[in-house]
C-alpha cells in the first residue's frame, strides 16, 4: 500500500491493511516519514510492515517508485490520487502479472479548489488514463464510484468500501453512555478536520436558538487559519458554550461521540465531492447510539432518514440547524436505538471487510 500520509491518524487505510494482513496476506504500508522521534521510518504493528520514506529524488516520484519496486510485490495499492501514478508505475515496471488498485476515499474531479493544489491538477488531468490501467477501484461512496465509473468510463471491478467502524459492544460504550446521561449539559460533538465545507460555523451560530445548557464541542484540527478566524468570531458571543478540543486519538473518538447526545454532521454542498460523501462520522455516530444531526444531502441524509436515527436540517440556516438539534434531542433515546441497531446489523468493520477481502481473491485467485 501507498499512503500520501504517515499512516499515524488514517484510520480507513489501517483497517484496510489489517483486515488483508489477518487474511494471510504480507502487507507493507509505504508511508511518509515525519520529523518526529515518536514515528520511527520502520516498524511492524499488528502484522503490518510500515516503511517511511523521505521524498529526497530530483527525478519527480522515483523517491516513492523506487520503494515501492523495492517491494516486489504482487498488488500496489495506491490511496487516493496522490498515490496512484507511482502504484501505476511500480505495477507497470514490476511485470504483467503485478496488480494495481486505486483506492479513492475523495471524488477529486469534484472537489473545492482549496484542496486541488496544482500537482493534484495535474494528476485529475490523467485520472481516467490511470484508472483505465489498474486493475480495480475502490471509493469511499457508492456515489463516488457511480461518478467516477461514469467519467472515465471505466470497465473493471468497482467496489465501495464504506468508511465504517469496527464493532463496538454495549459493555464498551456503557460507561459513556452513562456519563451522558449524568452530565447536567446538553454535549453536541462535531468531530472533523474543520475547514471550508464543513458546516462549523452555521453549527456555531444555532446556539443562539438553542437554551443555554445546550453546548458544542468541536473536536478536530483546523488546518486553515482564515476559518479558524470564521468559526471564533462566530463562537465569540457563546464564551465557554462553545469549546475547541483540538484533535484527539482515533482511538477515543467513539468514546466521545458515546458520551454527547447529539452528533452533528453538517457538511456543506460546497463541492460534488462533499455532496456526494458517505462521511466515516456519520457512521461513527450510528455505533454510538448517538442521535444525528445531518445535513440534507444524498447519502448523509438518506442513511439518517431511512434509519431513523436523527434529524435532517437546512445547514446553511443556525436557525433550521437549532431545530434539528431540539428535535433529535426529544427523540434521542428512538434514534439513538434505531442508529445502534443498523450499525450493528450493516454498517461495521466486520460486514464491510468482506467486499475487500472478495476484491483481492478476484485480483489475485490462487
Amino acid at each position: 500500500m501507498r499512503v500520501d500520509n504517515a499512516f499515524t491518524h488514517d484510520p480507513r487505510v489501517k483497517r484496510e491493511a489489517q483486515a488483508l494482513a489477518d487474511a494471510g496476506y504480507d502487507i507493507t504500508v509505504i508511508a511518509d516519514a515525519r520529523q518526529d522521534p515518536c514515528v520511527p521510518d520502520n516498524e511492524t504493528v499488528d502484522n503490518i510492515r510500515i516503511r517511511r520514506i523521505r521524498k529526497s529524488s530530483r527525478i519527480p516520484y522515483w523517491s516513492i517508485v523506487r520503494p515501492l519496486l523495492e517491494e516486489h510485490a504482487d498488488i500496489y495499492h495506491g490511496h487516493d490520487i496522490d498515490s496512484l501514478f507511482p502504484v501505476i508505475a511500480a505495477a507497470t515496471r514490476g511485470g504483467r502479472k503485478v496488480k494495481a488498485v486505486y483506492d479513492s476515499h475523495e471524488l477529486w474531479s469534484g472537489h473545492a479548489p482549496d484542496k486541488i493544489h496544482a500537482k493534484r491538477r495535474q494528476l485529475l488531468r490523467f485520472e481516467g488514463a490511470m484508472l483505465r490501467r489498474a486493475d480495480a477501484l475502490i471509493t469511499a461512496s457508492p456515489a463516488y464510484t457511480e461518478a467516477i465509473v461514469e467519467r472515465h468510463s471505466y470497465k473493471g471491478p468497482a467496489q465501495t468500501l464504506l468508511n465504517v467502524p469496527r464493532m463496538y459492544t454495549d459493555a464498551e460504550l456503557r460507561p459513556h453512555w452513562d456519563a451522558r446521561e449524568a452530565n447536567p449539559l446538553v454535549i453536541v460533538a462535531y468531530v472533523s478536520v474543520f475547514q471550508h465545507g464543513r458546516g462549523a460555523v452555521p453549527l456555531i451560530k444555532s446556539l443562539a436558538h438553542l437554551p443555554k445548557h445546550f453546548v458544542l464541542d468541536l473536536i478536530g484540527p483546523i488546518p486553515q487559519p482564515e476559518y479558524e478566524k470564521l468559526m471564533r468570531q462566530a463562537a465569540a458571543p457563546f464564551d465557554d458554550r462553545v469549546r475547541f478540543v483540538g484533535q484527539v486519538p482515533a482511538a477515543e473518538i467513539m468514546y466521545r461521540l458515546a458520551a454527547s447526545h447529539i452528533s452533528a454532521v453538517p457538511i456543506e454542498p460546497l463541492s460534488l465531492s462533499y455532496r456526494l460523501t458517505a462521511p466515516n462520522k456519520l457512521f461513527d455516530s450510528l455505533m454510538a447510539g448517538t442521535p444525528i444531526l445531518a445535513s440534507d444531502m444524498h447519502i448523509i441524509a438518506d442513511v439518517t432518514r431511512a434509519e431513523r436515527a436523527g434529524e435532517v436540517c437546512n445547514v446553511a440556516d443556525p436557525a433550521d440547524v437549532a431545530r434539528a438539534i431540539k428535535a433529535a434531542y426529544g427523540h434521542r433515546w428512538e434514534y439513538g436505538r434505531n442508529g445502534r441497531a443498523a450499525a450493528m446489523a450493516r454498517y461495521n468493520w466486520d460486514a464491510e471487510k468482506d467486499k475487500l477481502l472478495g476484491l483481492y481473491e478476484e485480483l489475485l485467485p490462487s
